[in-house]
């Protein structure tokens, strides 16, 4: 496995904890089929922009326990969930506000952490197909602000020319 290229995954981090941190998860659209799923992130309590995130999965994911010391390293490390328990993992982390996010080592696995401690991990790895994207607005391909976890373990960004 090639290694995530540092300089890309360091202006993704900064620019996902930019537009992340602080908001909280609000809510949840229902995708194609039960493969994919859209969340809603919203800033509530302080003037952010942008205000209106989105995080569209495309890939395994799961709920990870406060303290959590081991992440996966492929969809093949993760346990397949039913539609239910995905809904119901998601249901238990609304209204709850993000205080950190980082991506993987080697892959762009996408970790969210939240107050509680919780960790919401979407697997980045993949050779054919983006696992997940991220971004602003009430679309789902980013007014201003955009990341993709590319296949192949690559990882794309796009922001305003101001942010740095």
């Amino acid at each position: 496995m090639i290694k995530l290229d540092a300089e890309h995954k360091e202006y993704a981090e900064k620019l996902l904890k930019h537009i992340f941190i602080g908001s909280q998860l609000d809510g949840v659209k229902f995708g194609l089929g039960p493969a994919a799923l859209l969340i809603r992130f919203q800033h509530y309590y302080r003037d952010h922009f942008p205000d209106q995130l989105w995080l569209n999965i495309e890939s395994r994911w799961g709920v990870l326990p406060k303290n959590t010391g081991y992440f996966p390293n492929s969809e093949d490390e993760m346990s397949e969930l039913s539609e239910e328990d995905e809904y119901k993992l998601i249901f238990g982390l609304r209204r709850e506000k993000i205080v950190n996010v980082k991506l993987g080592k080697l892959a762009p696995h996408l970790h969210i952490e939240f107050e509680s401690g919780r960790t919401l991990f979407v697997n980045g790895h993949h050779h054919k197909y983006e696992c997940w994207q991220a971004g602003n607005g009430l679309g789902s391909n980013g007014n201003e602000w955009f990341v993709v976890a590319t296949p192949g373990d690559g990882i794309s960004s796009w922001a305003p020319e101001s942010f740095s």
